[in-house]
């Protein structure tokens, strides 16, 4: 793919995602998608997950992304709002710096955190998300149990 049909196909993703359009979700992933989660100090299997911390399959990481973590994490009857920061784009690889405002389900918190999803695409799809946050400041808001610490 070139750079610019890359850009064309996270611009389309990024849209979905902010309107909630699951089935344009889907058609931006490729059948055997793999969305790799940061991992939080002492936790594994989180949401959908599995043991390395992967969604895997194109009907998983839609489900995931077109509305069940969102739902799950946060409250949606609150504000919620996802900005690109930036977004850089080269070949079949790109990376999108991120910040998501929310409140949090679990604690009612304002939640305001920075993310980097790197994503490899091929064939006019989404091969490989590999998602990078501040997963502290994460699981501390969300009142997340991690290793070592009482609740």
């Amino acid at each position: 793919m070139s750079t610019e049909q890359t850009r064309s196909l996270i611009e389309r993703f990024y849209s979905a995602l902010t309107n909630g359009d699951r089935e344009d979700i889907r058609a931006c992933l490729s059948s055997d998608v793999v969305w790799r989660l940061p991992k939080t100090a002492g936790e594994t299997g989180t949401g959908g997950a599995d043991q390395d911390g992967c969604v895997r399959g194109r009907e998983a990481v839609a489900a995931e992304l077109g509305g069940r973590t969102i739902k799950e994490t946060f409250d949606t009857s609150k504000p919620f709002a996802l900005e690109i920061r930036s977004m850089i784009v080269d070949g079949e690889l790109a990376a999108v710096q991120q910040r998501l405002t929310a409140t949090t389900k679990a604690k009612g918190e304002a939640y305001d955190n920075q993310y980097c999803w790197v994503y490899s695409c091929s064939a006019g799809e989404i091969s490989h998300i590999e998602e990078y946050a501040d997963t502290l400041y994460a699981a501390r808001t969300m009142g997340w149990k991690l290793e070592g610490e009482e609740q």
